[in-house]
């Protein structure tokens, strides 16, 4: 089966606070699948620079996409602890997209060598512009169809499948790449644009 990619949005809202968010991120729910699950090739987390919302994101390159419906991994969704279950429903919002990897320049990088910046572009047809591949500072990308997707609320109703059908990542070394006309065209049409600073690499430790 192909690889997978996962990407989640998320803000804190209003009924948690972002010292909560982030200690439930970082203590209990990403080491849950960098500890213990060795098909998370990579568990990396940003912090938006673009000043929209949701302010933060998470994406995790995956082994292949069978994963997504083996049990070791829909348990943590079906058997959450009660601090993570309570978390969840206090979010605004929790946007969470579940991908096919299409094509990617490069194996991801390692937590110690992850991207420092991310642009993610996003719409109803495939990015194929390879101009940004160009562009000083530019380490990697890849390419994505989201299959799956579910937008939660703090006293909303869920919404399903009305993400973008596809996401390109690109990975820098910095953000010059904003002020370059080969930016400004491979933004041209798109759904969804954003852009990402790193904020916590994880290394997986159930690799063998």
């Amino acid at each position: 089966m192909p690889a997978g990619y996962l990407w989640v949005m998320a803000d804190p809202g209003t009924q948690a606070t972002v010292e909560e968010f982030n200690d439930w991120y970082d203590n209990e729910h990403v080491p849950l699948r960098m500890q213990h699950i060795p098909e998370f090739l990579t568990g990396t987390r940003y912090v938006a620079t673009d000043s929209l919302h949701p302010g933060w994101s998470a994406s995790y390159d995956i082994e292949s996409t069978s994963l997504f419906t083996d049990p070791k991994y829909t348990c943590l969704r079906a058997n959450r602890s009660p601090r993570e279950g309570a978390l969840v429903g206090k979010l605004d919002p929790l946007d969470r997209r579940t991908c096919e990897t299409l094509s990617q320049t490069r194996e991801p990088f390692k937590a110690e060598e992850a991207s420092s910046f991310l642009c993610t572009i996003a719409g109803e047809e495939e990015n194929g512009d390879k101009g940004l591949e160009g562009v000083k500072g530019w380490r990697r990308t890849s390419r994505h169809k989201i299959y799956d997707s579910l937008r939660t609320a703090f006293a909303k109703a869920p919404v399903s499948n009305d993400a973008p059908k596809f996401v390109a990542v690109y990975e820098f070394e910095d953000e010059s790449y904003v002020e370059t006309p080969e930016y400004k065209k491979a933004i041209e049409g798109a759904t969804e644009v954003r852009r990402w600073k790193l904020y916590k690499a994880t290394p997986n430790t159930a690799q063998k």
